[in-house]
């Protein structure tokens, strides 16, 4: 039997049916109700509702709603195979599944509850949300307002933004400004790094990331690491900076040696030349070079070349041998080559045996030459100045003091075993009875106790392992 309902017999504010084929009116629980089956279609003010069969509640205002269930406001749709639509409240419950389409986004979930006077989706259970031209949100409950396209995710939650992929305890999403703000194990991935922090926020338009808490940056390219506080990545140029409690860890390609550095602040500049700027109570470690200065600059690949240039207050130390000057430049190829010094280098070699006894050579500049890791030359420019002690044996058998405009020294076995002084020469010998080793000091002689404390070397080789995995 074919039927037609009248709209106007109940108010624009009542639930209001408009169609079926076949119509029958009933009592449950003392509440008259209205069974409706075959093409049924209602409707509620701008809520125009077609399924399979509905059973009408007045007292209510209430419609349950089976099979075929297709919700329609203006460009909204919302499929389901079963909901129960609720007048006075308008809103529409989907316990058992629901899809929403309006022209650009696409929402489902194993539940789903729709407020139209909100403009509220409150999905919940393998949740996904699609915006065709802009993001993916998964997550297992989601809160989607859609008059400002803003969704609240939660639980295993994961974004998809153009090349970007953002994994979250927590998300809220803007679309209309395109930020996300994450927090709870946050890990954003993109095509050179991935960022893990407690809390981030990413911009898409400028692909830039502001994470903090137990910020980890990984350079995947780079094989890099750098770790504090807080953290802004920009994808777009390239470009990040640490604060507080920074720790950069770098491990070349044959994954033997690790370059460690930490500061209180570390940029990275990721462009044609890779390198790195720390700021502020600087230490590094590389192998058995240390230092400590107020500024470092760590460029990768340079001439073939790792370099660590320092600059504030420098200091190296290199097995017995402690460097100092304005500006110290220090060059790997695996091993350490070469270290040059610019201004007020001063070179302390301490005695395995003698705590007393420091060999010293100090100049305007200097360059240092390392085979097989080890000292190998010293050369000394411009009001060069160098103190060494004499040994017999392994006794005390005195020490020299030397001046000129250049002196060179070789080494062997880690002892000085030829020294050469050019220009404007004048030495004085020391015998080991006239000996006074706190006397013999150079001008600017000053012992260092700045020296990286080897607990970083204990993070070096937990971040190894992870880089390793990579």
């Amino acid at each position: 039997m074919l039927l037609f309902i009248n709209a106007v017999v109940i108010s624009q504010d009542k639930i209001t049916l408009n169609y079926a084929d076949s119509l029958s009116g009933k009592i449950v629980n003392g509440e008259q109700v209205r069974e409706a089956i075959g093409n049924v279609s209602i409707t509620h003010n701008r809520i125009n509702i077609t399924c399979s069969r509905v059973i009408q509640y007045f007292s209510d205002n209430k419609a349950e709603l089976f099979g075929n269930v297709k919700v329609i406001a203006d460009t909204l749709i919302i499929t389901a195979p079963y909901g129960i639509y609720y007048g006075n409240e308008g809103r529409v419950v989907c316990p058992n599944g629901a899809v929403l389409r309006d022209p650009s986004t696409y929402l489902s979930a194993n539940y789903g509850v729709y407020s139209f006077i909100q403009d509220l989706a409150s999905f919940r259970g393998n949740v996904m949300i699609e915006d065709k031209r802009s993001y993916v949100i998964t997550s297992q409950e989601l809160d989607y307002y859609r008059s400002v396209q803003k969704s609240y995710a939660r639980g295993k939650v994961r974004i998809i933004t153009d090349s970007t992929f953002i994994y979250a305890d927590s998300l809220v999403y803007e679309k209309l400004i395109g930020v996300s703000t994450a927090t709870g194990n946050v890990n954003i991935q993109s095509d050179s790094t991935v960022v893990y922090s407690d809390r981030a926020t990413y911009y898409d338009l400028e692909k830039k990331s502001v994470a903090e808490g137990n910020v980890i940056i990984h350079f995947l390219k780079e094989r890099t690491v750098v770790y504090g506080d807080f953290a802004e990545n920009q994808e777009k140029i390239n470009y990040s900076v640490v604060k507080g409690r920074a720790v950069l860890i770098h491990t070349d390609s044959s994954e033997t040696d690790s370059t460690l550095i930490s500061a209180n602040q570390i940029e990275s500049f990721r462009g044609e030349t890779e390198f790195y700027i720390a700021k502020d109570s600087v230490k590094s470690i590389r192998d058995d070079f240390l230092s400590s200065s107020d500024r470092a600059y760590f460029f990768r690949n340079t001439g073939n070349s790792d370099v660590i240039c320092l600059g504030g207050r420098p200091a190296v130390w290199k097995d017995n041998m402690q460097l100092t000057g304005d500006s110290i430049y220090s060059f790997f190829k695996n091993e350490l080559n070469d270290i040059y010094i610019k201004r007020s280098a001063f070179a302390i070699i301490s005695s395995d045996k003698f705590n007393d006894r420091f060999d010293q050579i100090r100049g305007i500049q200097m360059h240092i030459k390392f085979m097989d890791n080890e000292v190998s030359f010293i050369q000394v420019d411009t009001n060069a100045a160098s103190i060494y002690f004499i040994y017999n044996n392994d006794n005390p058998d005195g020490a020299n003091k030397s001046e000129g405009d250049r002196i060179e020294m070789t080494f062997s076995d880690k002892k000085i075993i030829k020294v050469k002084i050019f220009g404007k020469v004048s030495g004085t010998y020391y015998p080991e009875n006239l000996v006074k080793p706190e006397e013999l000091l150079l001008q600017g002689f000053i012992l260092r106790y700045d020296k990286p404390d080897k607990y970083l070397l204990k993070i070096s080789k937990k971040y190894q392992d992870y880089l390793n995995d990579f």
